[in-house]
């Protein structure tokens, strides 16, 4: 009787070691990107508001209004002129224009025109009259802004992400450690 030639190839088993390997290996590599990648509290912060104010600088061009930015300790909110009523109005029903809170952790800093801004908190403007608001930066529809500088950091954190805005609408975000 003849012997029948061995069939060649992958037995079960050694596929499911291989599976099994680069499986993890795939599993370290997402991990270690993910560490790498990771954005602090106050690096998303920073770029969120900057994302926002290029956008509430389009929407003052396209739709001709002044908007305006106010800061808080623990937040900001975007205001918008009224030429009626000839007041700055906090927008209802706009989800871009919404008040918006900074994280517990969070601190800020706010030079205006050369000026350190004393800010207060979010919570305690609840009750204010109708005529003493007003924001702290104006985005004026033709783009420009009111000359800023924006601070965020962490609590504890000796450097910060820097937001300036120039009077000609333009915005520069600026990485802790980097040179303005």
């Amino acid at each position: 009787m003849a012997a029948r030639p061995r069939q060649a190839g992958f037995s079960l088993l050694e596929l499911l070691v291989v599976v099994v390997i680069v499986g993890l290996m795939a599993g370290m590599a997402v991990f270690s990107i993910g560490a790498v990648g990771r954005e602090t509290p106050a690096e998303t912060e920073a770029r969120r508001l900057t994302a926002l104010l290029q956008l509430v600088s389009e929407e003052a061009l396209v739709q001709g209004r002044d908007f305006g930015l106010e800061i808080f300790s623990d937040g900001y909110r975007f205001l918008s002129w009224d030429p009626d009523s000839r007041l700055w109005v906090v927008p209802a029903g706009d989800e871009l224009l919404r008040a918006r809170s900074f994280p517990e952790d969070l601190q800020v800093g706010l030079v205006v025109e050369g000026r350190e801004i004393a800010l207060s908190e979010q919570g305690g403007r609840r009750e204010e009259r109708r005529d003493q608001v007003a924001p702290h930066v104006a985005i004026s529809a033709g783009g420009e802004f009111t000359p800023f500088e924006l601070y965020v950091a962490e609590a504890f954190e000796p450097r910060a992400w820097l937001l300036t805005g120039a009077a000609n609408g333009t915005l520069d975000l600026i990485e802790p450690g980097e040179e303005p």
